[in-house]
């Protein structure tokens, strides 16, 4: 049989019905607008019949009102189907965004949803929900008399950094996903300008921005029904200035999603907008679903199983450091591992002298043995401020690495143009490719670059969640590399802090929250360490730091807790560096006995050829005002003109001014201005 269409596209047919209803509304009786609304009396899904005789003419409000109350009662999945974008091929979703896919259907249906909170593993897939979000309930183009309402009219995707603004824009101009999902969207990084869509879908601000300008904000959603995702909103404090400014918009959008890697803040204070509940162990976060509140949660083991995220091996480096204490007396320690109370020092010792020179050079020779295979391989690292950052790309550039760039928390545009670098395709022996960056905190999340497979983590930091979103750099899966890639490498000292943090989240991995912390240790936020020993090297200043050196090395696999100790670690990387080979002391292990086993590798698929690199939405609105303002600039001096009366005629003809335009309104600027004004050489 074949499947009528949902819809009375005749306009014979809809012009009986306007006439049968005589113009005026079946439920409200008002008079029809010209959007009126074809309405099946007896719903669609049930009789997959488009007969005139069974319809009636309704405006759109009553059609929406009716529609709701209908969908309230579709759960089955042929039903909620009905509401499934198309899709040109089959998309294998992670558990946590199939999940919240479903949710969606269910909001269409009408089920009263207005939170979604979801806790996602580092590394698992957050950037694609807001994109998920926008394809299911924000209309691709103007609604001409569909079936149902659309939920929203625009998305606003809050983040704490600004290079996630720009990888905000790119997740919806992703290709792969675009044709995958079906969709058109668009959003645009905006700060505190006016309009900020401009045309899109949406936009991505940062929290600082929200902060700086939030009447602007908050204006804009009262002008449209907005979708608010806060992205790793752990950086909001109850009752914090950021909080204070976000409930506004909380307030007027249609629906919070709230997304993040982690559920704890390091200063251990509440996280705004997270549901708490009172239990023996104090206030704990409240992970139950309620009527309008769903929580949703994706753990590491489930990324594992599902080959979300790569294993990560850890390639440990135990040393000796000597520095002067404040006294003046010359202390040392043999080993980080008996380091004891003077772990904190030790460490700042180690960070700054000949130990993290030769934990580099370790790194550095893996990653390069590594990149023979692997070409598009990226290395991260990670450094304990900007002075060290500086003298990190000094030795990056002895051991022959000259295109290594730095990107400090500043966030400058320095800082932000070596990121875009780093993130870059490149073509295999391309000269120009930035393949090394050295950074000081911005790894800790948004750092979204699929081919880093090595971070040198030469950081103080100490923090459980800090660590665990850098280490994540590595953790992604990279879809041009394929099996290339199957695992990320940390090269990190062997300090008491940093093996408790590891052990931490070991034993954390099958469960995101734990209602009773034992002996918690407090741990600190970015920048901050996690104990007595650790605030050491932030206050502790005035030690003089001698001299530090790598005495020995060990290696241990995160998602299994798999280890090789230092003498089985020396004889398997020394036998390597004879041959030539390069992967992580695990991997080299599980090959001899993989070996010994008699069992065979499978090939590796090929590289695919790096994709064209693609402009985001705000990067177009940057060009095309640039060129407008060069030929404004440019007329006016060849022409004796005041700069500012072109500036004023552009104002007086389009009604506003170039700030306030989106990206098709400045292209007709750019055609009247090479019609009126034009610039001949």
């Amino acid at each position: 049989m074949v499947k009528e269409s949902r819809f009375l596209r005749s306009k014979r047919l809809r012009a009986s019905l306007w006439y049968a209803a005589d113009g005026k509304c079946q439920l409200c009786g008002c008079d029809m607008p010209s959007d009126w609304h074809a309405d099946h009396i007896v719903r669609w899904i049930e009789t997959h019949r488009t007969n005139v005789h069974e319809m009636q003419a309704l405006c759109p409000q009553c059609h929406y009102t009716k529609t709701a109350q209908e969908n309230r009662k579709m759960t089955t999945a042929k039903q909620l189907d009905l509401f499934s974008q198309p899709s040109h091929q089959p998309l294998t979703l992670r558990k946590h965004q199939a999940e919240f896919l479903e949710i969606c259907k269910l909001i269409k249906a009408g089920r009263p949803i207005k939170k979604i909170l979801m806790l996602v593993t580092p590394g698992g897939g957050k950037s694609l929900i807001p994109v998920i979000a926008a394809v299911q309930l924000i209309p691709n183009q103007p609604l001409q008399g569909g079936f149902h309402g659309s939920i929203a009219d625009a998305i606003c995707w809050i983040v704490p950094r600004r290079n996630l603004q720009r990888q905000g824009e790119e997740n919806f101009d992703d290709p792969f996903f675009k044709e995958h999902l079906a969709h058109q969207h668009r959003v645009m990084a905006n700060n505190n300008e006016p309009n900020p869509c401009k045309g899109m879908s949406g936009y991505v601000a940062t929290y600082q921005a929200i902060a700086a300008n939030p009447d602007l904000h908050a204006h804009e959603f009262r002008r449209k029904r907005y979708i608010l995702v806060l992205d790793e909103f752990h950086h909001v404090e109850e009752g914090g200035i950021w909080h204070r400014h976000l409930q506004p918009l909380v307030d007027e959008a249609v629906l919070l999603i709230l997304v993040t890697g982690t559920h704890v803040r390091g200063d251990s204070q509440q996280i705004a907008f997270m549901p708490y509940k009172q239990t023996s162990s104090g206030l704990t976060p409240n992970l139950s679903n309620t009527e309008d509140t769903v929580v949703l949660e994706y753990t590491r083991s489930q990324a594992l199983r599902e080959r979300a995220i790569v294993p990560l091996h850890f390639e440990w480096g135990d040393g000796e450091a000597e520095w002067i204490d404040q006294a003046g007396q010359r202390c040392s320690v043999p080993s980080f591992t008996e380091a004891g109370d003077y772990t904190g020092i030790a460490l700042q010792t180690a960070l700054k002298t000949g130990y993290a020179r030769q934990l580099l050079k370790n790194c550095v020779d893996n990653w390069q043995q590594y990149k023979t295979n692997n070409t598009r391989s990226k290395l991260l690292v990670l450094a304990p401020s900007i002075s060290t950052a500086n003298q990190y790309l000094d030795w990056l550039k002895e051991l022959g690495i000259n295109t290594a760039v730095k990107a400090t928390s500043d966030e400058s545009k320095e800082a932000q143009s070596a990121i875009k670098k780093f993130k870059k395709d490149y073509q295999p022996r391309d000269v120009k490719a930035v393949d090394v960056l050295v950074t000081v905190a911005m790894a800790y999340e948004g750092l979204d670059v699929p081919a880093i497979t090595h971070i040198a983590c030469l950081t103080h930091i100490r923090s459980v969640p800090w660590l665990e979103q850098s280490w994540a750099r590595a953790a992604r899966v990279d879809r041009k590399a394929g099996h290339l890639k199957n695992l990320g490498l940390i090269f990190i000292p062997d300090d008491q802090l940093a093996r408790q943090c590891v052990e931490k989240i070991i034993t954390e991995q099958e469960v995101v929250v734990q209602e009773k912390e034992h002996n918690k240790r407090k741990i600190s936020d970015v920048g901050n360490s996690s104990n007595e020993e650790n605030h050491n090297i932030q206050r502790n200043n005035s030690i003089i730091p001698l001299t530090s050196s790598l005495t020995r090395s060990r290696a241990s696999d995160l998602s299994t807790g798999e280890s090789v100790d230092y003498l089985e670690t020396e004889i398997i990387q020394s036998t390597a560096q004879i041959l030539g080979i390069s992967s992580s002391t695990i991997n080299l292990k599980r090959f001899i006995e993989i070996y010994n086993s008699k069992l065979v590798n499978t090939e590796l698929d090929p590289l695919e050829k790096p994709s064209m690199e693609v402009l985001t939405p705000s990067e177009e609105l940057e060009i095309i005002r640039d060129k407008i303002e060069t030929h404004v600039r440019k007329y006016a001096i060849k022409n004796g003109k005041e700069f500012k009366s072109i500036n004023g005629e552009i104002v007086s003809y389009f009604g506003k001014s170039r700030k306030k335009m989106e990206i098709e309104e400045l292209g007709k600027v750019w055609a009247w201005l090479q019609k009126n004004y034009p610039v001949t050489d």
